[in-house]
């Protein structure tokens, strides 16, 4: 590489160092991902944005925080209900608010955490861990990503093999969901066998504030490997899980059939074999 990073980099220390809430970029990513139901690969899209500076991030879903933030108040739980009154009753059934994504990831440069903040089935959960130490291999490939010259990097990071493109030209130490390290911001990543994958849509400079996260006193604490092994538990026993979080009150459905017209109300998900979690490690 043959790129002066390091006045740029210094630079962006001290701006997030005088002001540490404060965003230097935003930059808008699709998330493709496995369908649970039906393990197609990149079936499912989610569209996230990232606001970084050069100590902290926070990686989220516009239309999930929308919503989570109306849910925060009582007068904002009462529009949202009146939004999805109205458009049910008039039969406009894309109005109706609903979530996108529905993580969220939050980066404490000081602290050296990440916290993460999921559900698993209809249970809030969110776990601390500290930033992962990347072995990234980095080679001399290079492709032009909105403009921008990047290069490949690999590494394995919990469970699944990486391989992202980072441009130094934007020196800011970010990425979609947990993967970051590199010196340079990752627009592309690719876990092997491409079940999920990070592109960026756009970038651009911003002073916006990285906000805390709304309803967050509703999550409950966890640690990382508990958190998948519930998220799993609830894939694999949907109706009882959710009859178990309900205190035993029980729930139902009617016959679910797939395409062979074989009842698998018992199995609405795919079993991990088939597709896992972006996750593999528990």
């Amino acid at each position: 590489m043959k790129r002066l990073i390091t006045p740029i980099t210094l630079c962006l220390v001290v701006i997030a160092a005088s002001a540490q809430q404060k965003a230097d970029i935003e930059v808008s990513y699709t998330e493709y991902q496995p369908n649970m139901r039906t393990g197609k690969i990149g079936d499912v899209t989610h569209n996230y944005i990232l606001l970084a500076n050069a100590g902290e991030s926070k990686f989220y879903s516009p239309r999930t925080e929308y919503i989570d933030s109306l849910n925060s108040t009582p007068d904002g739980k009462a529009k949202y209900q009146e939004m999805t009154r109205t458009a049910y009753l008039g039969g406009k059934w894309d109005e109706i608010p609903s979530a996108d994504g529905r993580y969220y990831v939050v980066k404490s440069g000081a602290d050296n955490k990440f916290i993460y903040y999921d559900k698993a089935g209809t249970e809030r959960f969110f776990y601390e861990e500290d930033i992962p130490e990347h072995k990234w291999e980095v080679s001399d490939s290079t492709k032009n990503i909105l403009g921008y010259e990047c290069f490949k990097a690999t590494t394995d990071f919990h469970g699944r093999k990486w391989t992202v493109w980072f441009t130094p030209e934007i020196p800011v130490v970010a990425g979609p969901w947990k993967l970051e390290g590199v010196p340079g911001l990752i627009l592309e990543a690719d876990a092997d066998g491409g079940q999920y994958r990070f592109e960026a849509k756009g970038i651009q400079q911003t002073n916006r504030t990285i906000g805390p996260i709304y309803l967050a006193n509703e999550y409950e604490k966890t640690d990382r490997i508990r958190f998948l092994k519930a998220n799993r538990s609830f894939n694999d026993n949907p109706i009882g899980s959710i009859n178990a979080q309900l205190g035993g009150k029980g729930i139902s459905i009617g016959p679910v059939k797939d395409e062979n017209g074989e009842d698998v109300s018992d199995r609405l998900f795919v079993p991990r074999e088939t597709v896992d979690f972006i996750e593999t490690d528990y």
